[in-house]
C-alpha cells in the first residue's frame, strides 16, 4: 500500500516531513518515503509546498492508525491547514496518478480534480477540514521519479524546540565542498542554506546525488544532539515543474521553459529588479529578475534585442510576467559602439539627427557617414546562468547538477 500526506504543519510548527517519517518507522516501511515538492507558484500552497509518501505492508487497521496520527498531531486548529492523506491499495492504475502528479508539480489543480483522479485510481482519500491536502497527498503517492534526488533531514530533540537551532558554519562549507550535494551554502550572501527558519522540528536539511552522497556529508557537520535523521527519495533539483510552452499558450500559476529572442531591452526599476522581454513569434511577455537573485541580475542586464534565449520560470496570477529562475543563451547578436570623428583631440559633437558632427574647438564640420561603428565584446557569453543558491527554489536544477 502507498500512503500519501500533505498539508500537516502550520507556520506555528509541526512539518509533514516529521509526521509520515514517524509513521514510516512506526510500520518499519521499506525503501525510502519520498518527499513531493509541488508547484512552487501555488497561492495557498503549505509552508514548504511538499508533500510525503511512502510504501508499507497494509493491515486491516493500517488506514484507522495513519487518519487517527494526522488527526492528533497535525495542527488542525491553524487556519490554513488542511490536512489530506491517500490510501492506494491497487497499483494497477497508478499512471494515473503519475499523470496527475505531472499536473500538480507544474500547474493548477483543484480539490475536484484530485478526488475525480482518485476515484478513477480507486485510491482512498480522507481530507480535514476543506481537505486541499488531497492533492498533495495524491500526487506524492502517484509521482514516479524520472529523475531523483535525496534529502537527509535531521530532526531536533523536542526539548530544543523553540531555541536557537546550532550546525557549525564551517563544517557546512568543508561538507558543501567535499561531497556530491548542492545548495548548502550561498557564496555570495555568507548564508547557510541547510537550515530552515521556522518553528518546526527540522533542524537541517542535506541533498545530494545518492543516499551514500547525503549520509557522508551528515558524517562530517557539527551540529546540536538530534532526535534522529531519515533519508527521503525526492524530485528537489530536477526542474521536474518545468513544461516547454509557447508564450501565447501560457495559463495562470504554469512553470515553463520558453525558446524565444529578447524583444525589449532590460531595464532597472526601483528596489533592484530587472525586467526584459522576450518574444517567441507567438506572444510577447516580461521576464523578470528580482532582487534577491543577487548577480544573476547582472547577467539579466547583459542582455540585447535579438538575443536568442531559453527562458525557465514560473507564472504568477497574471500571465504578464514571468519570474526567471535560470536562462540559457544560444546566440548572441553583435554589439558595437558608435565612433564619432575626432579633431583637435577630441570627438565631434554630433550637430542632430541626420545633421553631421561638428569640432567645437575649430569649427570644422562632418558628414554622418563619417561615424564608425565598432564592434564591441559582449558582457556575457553563450552558456547557462542562474540565481544564486538563496534564491533557488527547491524544484530548480542547480546548473553544477
Amino acid at each position: 500500500m502507498i500512503i500519501g500526506v500533505d498539508d500537516t504543519d502550520s507556520i506555528d510548527g509541526m512539518c509533514t516531513t516529521y509526521l509520515a517519517a514517524n509513521l514510516f518507522r512506526r510500520f518499519r516501511a521499506g525503501g525510502y518515503p519520498k518527499i513531493v515538492r509541488l508547484n512552487p507558484n501555488i497561492p495557498y500552497k503549505t509552508r514548504g509546498n511538499g508533500a510525503v509518501s511512502f510504501e508499507a505492508e497494509g493491515g486491516e487497521d493500517i488506514e484507522d492508525v495513519v487518519i487517527d496520527y494526522v488527526k492528533k498531531n497535525a495542527h488542525l486548529a491553524a487556519e490554513g491547514t488542511n490536512p489530506g492523506v491517500v490510501f492506494v491499495d491497487d497499483c494497477a492504475n497508478i499512471d494515473i496518478l503519475n499523470e496527475f502528479y505531472k499536473r500538480a508539480v507544474s500547474e493548477i489543480v483543484t480539490i475536484e480534480d484530485a478526488k475525480a483522479a482518485a476515484k478513477k485510481a480507486k485510491a482512498q482519500t480522507h481530507g480535514f477540514k476543506n481537505g486541499r491536502g488531497i492533492i498533495g497527498a495524491l500526487a506524492a503517492a502517484g509521482a514516479a521519479l524520472d529523475d531523483r534526488t535525496y534529502e537527509l533531514i535531521a530532526y531536533r530533540k523536542p526539548e530544543n524546540y523553540g531555541k536557537p537551532r546550532w550546525v557549525d558554519e564551517e563544517s557546512v562549507i568543508q561538507m558543501d565542498k567535499k561531497t556530491n550535494t548542492f545548495n548548502n551554502f550561498d557564496y555570495e550572501t555568507n548564508r547557510v542554506l541547510i537550515m530552515p527558519r521556522g518553528d518546526d522540528p527540522i533542524l537541517c536539511g542535506i541533498r545530494g546525488q545518492t543516499p551514500l552522497d547525503v549520509e557522508s556529508a551528515w558524517k562530517m557537520l557539527k551540529t546540536e544532539p538530534v532526535e534522529f535523521v531519515q533519508i527521503f527519495e525526492t524530485n528537489q533539483g530536477t526542474d521536474a515543474h518545468l513544461r516547454d510552452k509557447r508564450i501565447a499558450d501560457l495559463k495562470p500559476y504554469d512553470c515553463a521553459r520558453i525558446k524565444a529572442k529578447v524583444s525589449s531591452k532590460p531595464r532597472t526599476i526601483a528596489g533592484g529588479h530587472v525586467f526584459f522581454g522576450i518574444s517567441d513569434g507567438t506572444k510577447m511577455i516580461e521576464c523578470a529578475a528580482y532582487e534577491p537573485t543577487g548577480s544573476f541580475r547582472d547577467r539579466a542586464r547583459a542582455l540585447i534585442i535579438g538575443d536568442e534565449v531559453t527562458i525557465s520560470g514560473c507564472i504568477g496570477k497574471y500571465t504578464g510576467t514571468l519570474n526567471l529562475e535560470k536562462f540559457e543563451v544560444l546566440s548572441l547578436e553583435k554589439q558595437y559602439e558608435e565612433i564619432r570623428p575626432v579633431c583637435c583631440g577630441r570627438n565631434a559633437k554630433s550637430e542632430g539627427k541626420d545633421k553631421g558632427f561638428q569640432c567645437k574647438t575649430c569649427g570644422r564640420r562632418f558628414p554622418e557617414s563619417a561615424v564608425v561603428f565598432r564592434q564591441v565584446e559582449r558582457g556575457i557569453k553563450i552558456g547557462s546562468y542562474e540565481v544564486t543558491a538563496g534564491a533557488r527554489r527547491h524544484l530548480s536544477k542547480p546548473l553544477n547538477r
